[in-house]
């Protein structure tokens, strides 16, 4: 056990006795005396200040390209968000599960060093997968994207690091770093949405190179700051390459094909809402409402990633803590309720509003998807991969479905209810798998 496991409390820190506030107090001494209490505020402050600075990147960035521009940007984001679902092919989850399961630090080494060999791989079968989806894409070719999409391919590998280290680190419990991911490149963007203000304002080139080269290059900065500081290790490669793929047919396959339906469907809304519309201006109105009422589905995100590693000895989520995060979450949507119409109006153009209307539904949804994630990742470290992967089976089914039924009729305005529909059968589902949770799986490596 870490030093910070088992700081004192300062014991000159007490309440009056017999005050009304000393049950409180106590409470609130006790919880800053935890360890992974202060790492869900760490996490959930490095992604609650990154806020501000994504929404003032947006509107610089939605300024710049105007409507149907920032619906390309976002449309090609989708298409890449697609790739890196569909090619993880689960090893990124069975190399979070080895991790979760080793108690040498040596061999945790290894496995970050396997894994991103794997990852290596997969970013090359990705490519070959996107040159051919570039070249033969009619509505890339209507939509005059397909020659930047191709330029786009060889970066494909940031986008692979992003599930990368979302469940490595949280998995390996360095929740600092995890939290330097999130952050750092929000702050890199909104340096160089700064530079877009003040100096490229008149600039009329091609306006989504300058965007894309912004955004690429914020990620690629970081993330090699952060992999040059995990120390990797290459030693034993063949034998840790081999326990991560026994580990990936028992447990992380699983979750990937659940994942392929689910993460997936998520990421095929905004590409069949390109295929049935004229331009991508609806695009990026669903990918801006998405991107405002994402901090609701954070919450939840950020006590799922500090516990993580706790969830695997636990037989149970303590019900104060799902408590607490659900009342964060109705205040936040609230609040979010409230904000939008105001926040529009003010900071974007006129040709933006239709975005307030689809906050309304998609931050609802972002609200159940987040405590659905919950739940999701205490089931996640227990090993219970296939009941992950049945749920998302049928959560993605449904988005799918709903979107195929919506979005031909109703557009932007139909995918953002399917995406409330499809937060429904997900939290309903993930409940039924909690409560019928039973005992932890066994270590397959």
């Amino acid at each position: 056990m870490s030093e910070a496991d088992t700081e004192p409390i300062d014991e000159g820190l007490s309440a009056p006795p017999n005050s009304r506030w000393s049950k409180w107090y106590a409470t609130s001494v006790s919880l800053w005396g935890n360890i992974r209490f202060r790492q869900v505020l760490l996490l959930y402050a490095a992604n609650l200040a990154g806020v501000p600075l994504a929404l003032v990147t947006s509107i610089v960035f939605t300024r710049f390209l105007g409507p149907q521009g920032y619906g390309n940007f976002a449309f090609l984001d989708s298409i890449f968000d697609f790739g890196k679902t569909i090619f993880t092919l689960g090893f990124f989850y069975a190399g979070s599960r080895a991790i979760v399961l080793s108690s040498h630090p040596q061999r945790v080494r290894e496995y970050y060093g396997s894994t991103l060999l794997i990852l290596a791989m997969l970013f090359l079968i990705m490519s070959l997968f996107f040159a051919g989806y570039g070249l033969f894409d009619p509505n890339l070719s209507d939509k005059g994207l397909t020659n930047f999409f191709l330029m786009l391919i060889p970066f494909g590998w940031v986008f692979m690091l992003i599930p990368f280290f979302d469940t490595i680190l949280k998995a390996d419990n360095r929740i600092n770093t995890l939290a330097a991911t999130r952050f750092l490149p929000k702050v890199v963007l909104f340096a160089g949405a700064i530079c877009v203000y003040y100096f490229l304002a008149g600039y009329d080139g091609n306006r989504l190179a300058v965007i894309w080269s912004i955004y690429l290059m914020a990620f690629i900065i970081v993330f090699i700051l952060v992999l040059s500081r995990l120390r990797l290790s290459l030693a034993n490669k063949r034998q840790r390459m081999a326990e991560i793929w026994r580990q990936n047919k028992s447990f992380g396959l699983h979750i990937y094909m659940g994942g392929l339906f689910y993460a997936g469907s998520l990421s095929l809304t905004g590409i069949m809402l390109s295929y049935y519309s004229y331009d991508n201006t609806g695009v990026g109105f669903l990918a801006l409402a998405v991107a405002i009422s994402r901090p609701l589905e954070l919450i939840p995100s950020a006590v799922a990633t500090a516990y993580f590693r706790d969830f695997a000895s636990q037989s149970a989520l303590d019900k104060r803590l799902i408590r607490i995060t659900i009342l964060l979450c109705l205040g936040g949507l609230v609040a979010a309720w409230v904000l939008v119409g105001p926040f529009i109006r003010y900071f974007y153009s006129d040709e933006f509003t239709p975005v307030i209307m689809l906050v309304l539904p998609i931050s609802v949804a972002m609200v159940l998807h987040g405590l659905s994630g919950l739940l999701n990742r205490f089931l996640e470290a227990r090993g219970k991969g296939k009941s992950i992967r049945n749920t998302y089976v049928v959560t993605g089914i449904s988005l799918v479905a709903a979107n195929a039924l919506l979005i031909p009729i109703y557009g932007a305005t139909g995918a953002s209810f399917a995406m409330l529909f499809s937060g429904v059968i997900y939290i309903s589902v993930m409940i039924f798998y909690y409560l019928r949770r039973g005992p932890q799986q066994p270590y397959a490596g």
